[in-house]
């Protein structure tokens, strides 16, 4: 019972810090630190119900530091809380008139690694440094509901056609304070922390796809 109640508080800390991130000033797409381009490099459909799927999408992202200064950026960026947004077009996904913005619940099982407390002293290998005009590349996997072609529409689901999908990432994934490790570090760089929006991506949802019924 101790080392499940000590699990679940690790567990709260994390949430804790993300919720904190979060609640962070959003920098829009121009004065954020980062460029984070994504390319779909894999597609899975998955079996829903007689009336929806789940488009499972595998996503490189490209972190370019767009700045004049030297960034410090955590490797895990968007794998502990991320959104998505997607619009019928840019205009309307820069307008915030979006057609799918879930709300996900994000759950930490008995089987998830927590991310550790990083040293003050120094970022560690779980960060990269990165000089002016340089790049971090790692991968993040999403999922979107979509539904089958049906005149009718189900609430939280995509139609078939294509789409602008955008998401934002929590760049801060660590137990602690941000702002302490970044006042601490600056000797190495500027700490990105709060919330990145990836550039806009296309994405083109079927009408009828061929689902996998176990896509685990």
């Amino acid at each position: 019972m101790t080392m499940r109640f000590h699990f679940l508080t690790a567990i709260l800390l994390v949430i804790t810090c993300v919720l904190g991130a979060i609640a962070a000033n959003r920098p829009s797409d121009e004065n954020q630190p980062l460029r984070a381009s994504p390319e779909i490099i894999g597609v899975r459909y998955c079996s829903g119900d007689a009336e929806t799927f789940s488009v499972w999408l595998r996503l490189r992202v490209k972190y370019l530091n767009r700045t004049a200064k030297t960034l410090i950026l955590d490797k895990e960026i968007g794998k502990r809380w991320y959104s998505e947004k997607v619009a019928r077009s840019q205009e309307d996904l820069e307008s915030g008139k979006f057609e799918y913005n879930p709300n996900i619940d994000w759950v930490f099982s008995d089987k998830d690694k927590l991310p550790s407390k990083p040293p003050t002293d120094s970022p560690n290998s779980e960060f990269v440094v990165l000089m002016p005009g340089q790049i971090f590349e790692s991968e993040i996997h999403t999922a979107l509901v979509a539904q089958y072609e049906n005149p009718k529409n189900f609430a939280g689901t995509l139609r078939p056609g294509i789409h602008q999908f955008q998401m934002e990432l929590s760049a801060w994934n660590h137990p602690g304070d941000a702002s302490g490790f970044a006042k601490s570090w600056q000797k190495f760089g500027q700490l990105v922390t709060g919330m990145i929006k990836t550039e806009p991506l296309e994405v083109q949802i079927p009408s009828n796809p061929k689902v996998e019924a176990d896509c685990h």
